[in-house]
């Protein structure tokens, strides 16, 4: 197929890119500055520089494309209400009028499990209400999903909305996991709750074959999923095989959940209250991210895709790690 990847030259974007030329297909990157070119150096890419909000940069990535996967947004827990609603659901209105009018088959919408309110859900699923309205993040993002919906009925375009683990990890990670590594491959980290809330976890490549199994399937047409790697794990399990990996003995501490997200209330309304742009040292958003159960089900993307999640738990954490070692050496 012709395809295009808004924010081809991220984490989960560029392993998407390099996922889809392997299997031959032709791809279009689209991203700010230099259109990913940095993380795609040396593939066969097409490359598009632009923003959402560039419509002629816009019409020319949809062009005689076939396929398009949106994976371009502002994914962050701190920022202007009014930013994210610009980039995320207005961004992906956008990039669904463009593809439409360039008679794109199949729009592949990239969201998050950040669209539901962080309640404690253990084997939850798709019907689970997309009705985060308070994190702006997630608000954003529900929106978008529902931009997303509104074109598919209209007819013409065939859409799937996709919602990854809680975390992501893999290789080319220089975001969160390159944060957390320095800690965690000392043995240092500080749960909540003793690390027992749980999570559902995504390892990258993983993630983009079923992104993949997604755009070319007819029965995905219309349907939301939940792409994970099937395994129920709580933060410490899934901390701990990091530091096992790197090879530290684990010495964490840990903190209750109530007074993290009472720490995450008083923190930002006295950042707001004194104008302070950068975000605090914790979050109401981050507070809620590790101190409930986020656990939803894949199931129904295993019926739907026949999606199988082909490398191990054991076996991403490993190349993750061992993908960061090269790189911290660079």
């Amino acid at each position: 197929m012709r395809a295009l990847v808004t924010g081809g030259g991220g984490f989960i974007g560029s392993a998407l890119v390099r996922a889809l030329c392997v299997r031959g297909h032709a791809v279009r990157s689209m991203d700010l500055v230099d259109g990913g070119r940095g993380r795609l150096a040396g593939l066969p890419v097409e490359h598009v520089v632009g923003s959402l909000r560039d419509e002629r940069a816009l019409a020319g990535a949809v062009r005689g494309v076939e396929v398009v996967f949106h994976l371009a947004a502002l994914a962050s827990d701190w920022g202007p209400r009014e930013r994210f609603f610009e980039v995320n659901a207005e961004g992906t209105r956008r990039a669904l009028e463009a593809a439409r009018a360039a008679g794109a088959r199949r729009f592949v919408h990239m969201s998050t499990l950040a669209v539901h309110r962080f309640t404690g859900h253990v084997g939850a699923d798709e019907g689970v209400p997309a009705d985060e309205d308070d994190f702006p993040y997630g608000a954003s993002k529900a929106e978008a999903e529902r931009h997303v919906r509104a074109a598919a009925a209209r007819g013409g375009l065939e859409a799937t909305i996709i919602r990854p683990g809680l975390t992501i990890f893999g290789p080319g990670d220089t975001t969160a996991f390159a944060r957390m590594a320095p800690l965690l491959s000392r043995g240092l980290w500080v749960h909540v709750d003793g690390g027992r809330p749980l999570l559902c976890y995504s390892y990258v490549e993983n993630l983009v074959a079923g992104l993949i199994l997604a755009a070319g399937s007819p029965a995905a047409a219309g349907q939301t999923l939940i792409l994970t790697d099937d395994v129920r794990l709580s933060w410490r399990e899934l901390l701990g095989a990091v530091m096992r990996a790197f090879g530290a003995r684990d010495r964490s501490l840990s903190v209750p959940g109530a007074l993290l997200r009472a720490s995450g209330e008083a923190l930002e309304r006295t950042f707001l209250r004194l104008g302070v742009r950068s975000a605090p040292p914790v979050t109401r958003y981050r507070a809620a991210l590790v101190s409930r159960n986020c656990h939803f089900s894949c199931a129904k993307a295993k019926s739907v895709l026949g999606y199988r999640p082909e490398i191990s738990f054991e076996e991403g954490i490993g190349r993750t790690v061992e993908w960061y070692r090269g790189w911290k050496q660079r």
